[in-house]
């Protein structure tokens, strides 16, 4: 039998065979030696960081030396012009309510001198009245009750009123009481000259409250933020050089916004990537029952810790007084998958290598999270990296 001779087309279509055969294999199985395919991938997250609450407020400050009264309540909702609190400069106002007290004084006892065995319980009723308001009042402004300021000065006017018309009425015509009681009163005035009533600078809800951190925590504050200060925070130490802050005058009170807050993550996780715009779920230990969700507006990473801002919407009412804590975190990532050893870093960009048809392209990611052998990835760029490319192992 005839052996057939082999011609340049068998070996033509052979080659092209071999081709045609490498192009569906690489398809189906890629060469793992050198490329990965890119995949659809999500994770949960759930981790317990640690938490520093930072509110959006005002804090108003008075002199060092100052007596408060406070007409508003500890997390009453206030308008901006609203009064707050009363301040009375302290000197000034110890020496009028003891000249007051004299006059008062004097007045019981020239009641005494001139009634003699006379009884008029008319009067003495008023007598009462204004000596139980003027003790109350008094005593509120040296800080030693709690009540209604407004209220006790508007019932003392009453019946202090009351009190001359009824002696009016009753035709008790005495030149030495009438001063008495016209010295009470420029008394009164002059204790009022000394005070000054202070009001919400904001609308939000009032507290007076302050741990110290008002001055350095704040939302202009925020973008300098360092982990230093905020362990600093967490462990209870003070905060220095930020400010000066004056020793004449002390913060009073403080009016907090309603509309949003802050609270910076730090975690010692370097496998947490919180990226900006991410939205996270958080609850602090000790409050199981709220639950927030918070967006990154910031993050750094710094000696192997990680910390991250997040703007929280909504009202801060239930944390008002909250300084810092633990925070369980969670969040359902979603992005593309690749193996570890896909991300590479130039120029201090980390990134992988796009196989395409000019050989290789750099494409930069954020690495949202990683295990022990594939990172959940997503371009800088959206658009730069797609499911079913392929990239290349270094």
């Amino acid at each position: 039998m005839a052996r057939k001779r082999v011609t340049g087309r068998f070996y033509v279509f052979m080659g092209l065979l071999l081709v045609g055969l490498y192009l569906i294999l690489r398809e189906i199985w890629p060469d793992t030696a050198r490329e990965a395919l890119v995949q659809s991938a999500n994770a949960p997250y759930n981790y317990t960081v640690d938490a520093v609450v930072i509110r959006d407020e005002e804090v108003v400050t008075a002199a060092s030396n100052s007596m408060l009264v406070y007409v508003a309540s500890e997390g009453q909702q206030v308008s901006q012009g609203d009064q707050v609190c009363q301040v009375y400069t302290s000197g000034y106002a110890e020496k009028e309510l003891e000249r007051l007290e004299t006059v008062r004084k004097s007045i019981r006892s020239y009641h005494q001198q001139i009634l003699g065995t006379i009884v008029d319980e008319g009067l003495e009723r008023l007598e009462q009245q204004v000596s139980s308001a003027a003790l109350e009042l008094k005593t509120l402004i040296r800080n030693k009750s709690g009540g209604s300021l407004l209220n006790l000065e508007r019932q003392l006017e009453e019946v202090m009123s009351q009190r001359q018309e009824y002696l009016r009425q009753t035709q008790r015509q005495d030149y030495k009481l009438n001063d008495l009681y016209d010295q009470e009163t420029k008394r009164v005035a002059a204790l009022d000259a000394w005070r000054q009533s202070v009001t919400a600078p904001r609308d939000g809800l009032v507290s007076f409250y302050l741990d110290g951190y008002e001055s350095y925590l704040r939302v202009d504050t925020l973008e300098s933020l360092t982990a230093e200060q905020i362990h600093a925070v967490l462990q209870g130490r003070a905060l220095t050089g930020s400010e000066a802050v004056s020793r004449l005058n002390t913060g009073i009170f403080r009016v907090v916004s309603t509309d949003k807050w802050y609270i910076v993550l730090l975690s010692n996780d370097a496998t947490w990537n919180p990226t900006n715009n991410q939205s996270y779920t958080f609850q602090l230990e000790g409050y199981p029952d709220l639950a927030y969700t918070g967006q990154v507006i910031s993050m750094q990473k710094s000696a192997g810790e990680v910390m991250a801002v997040l703007e929280v919407e909504g009202n801060p009412a239930q944390l008002l007084n909250v300084r810092s804590g633990r925070a369980d975190i969670g969040i359902y990532l979603t992005g593309l998958s690749v193996p570890l050893n896909a991300l590479s870093t130039e120029g201090g960009q980390t990134g992988v290598w796009l196989a395409d048809a000019a050989g290789s392209t750099f494409i930069p990611v954020e690495v949202l999270s990683q295990d022990r052998s594939n990172a959940l990835i997503q371009p800088i760029t959206p658009g730069t990296l797609s499911v079913g490319q392929r990239v290349l192992i270094r």
